[in-house]
């Protein structure tokens, strides 16, 4: 008997890109065009005596697995893979923490160096907010990034997020400054000139997620 994961039918079809969960098969796909400038989880620690590269690879496809296999209602991650013109240009990741009580969302995300510049982050980020606030019932979405990270910052702000403090946080290379922002779901559906996204494959997954 094979598992059924219905996300594997999941897919937001955006006029430029396309946005699916990542499945094993892409993952070789993904792992070719990864950044070496993106931070990788400090709770997946370097494996002695692994290349560096290959290590940064293990990790990436440990941290797909990981968001699968500790999957919840109220604590989930959901990793897409974005894919223009049937390349791949990155991953977004959705992210929901007490879920089922607080209806929030977080992003995180890297796009491969060939292709930065075009727009792409803007649009894939756009497209899992409209999917957590039209499909899942979020009322916020919130994101942070190292204050010297302008781009990243720089999207946040395009799509509406305001600026929420500055707190330190432990990278696991040293303490770092944080910029914080949050999005209400008021404020983004007051936003104009919005991508428009097709979502498909939803209805199986509906039982992973807490309504409210």
């Amino acid at each position: 008997m094979t598992a059924h994961w219905p996300f594997d039918e999941l897919a937001l079809n955006g006029p430029e890109l396309l946005l699916r969960p990542v499945r094993d098969a892409d993952l070789t796909h993904f792992i070719a065009i990864f950044p070496d400038d993106f931070d990788l989880d400090p709770r997946f620690p370097p494996l002695i005596g692994l290349p560096a590269q290959q290590d940064r690879e293990r990790q990436l496809a440990q941290s797909v697995w990981r968001h699968r296999g500790c999957w919840s209602i109220d604590e989930w991650a959901l990793d897409f893979g974005v894919w223009r013109n049937g390349e791949p240009v990155g991953i977004q990741t959705l992210e929901g923490t007490r879920f089922s009580t607080d209806r929030r969302v977080d992003t995180a995300s890297w796009i491969a160096k060939p292709v930065r510049g075009n727009g792409f982050g803007i649009h894939a980020r756009e497209a899992v907010l409209a999917f957590a606030f039209g499909h899942l019932g979020a009322r916020q979405a919130i994101t942070s990034a190292v204050v010297t990270n302008q781009a990243s910052l720089g999207v946040s702000r395009h799509l509406g997020y305001r600026d929420d403090g500055i707190r330190p946080h432990d990278s696991g290379d040293g303490v770092v400054d944080l910029q914080h922002l949050t999005l209400s779901r008021d404020d983004w559906a007051a936003g104009d000139m919005r991508i428009p996204f097709d979502v498909n494959g939803f209805d199986d997954c509906r039982p992973f997620f807490a309504r409210g």
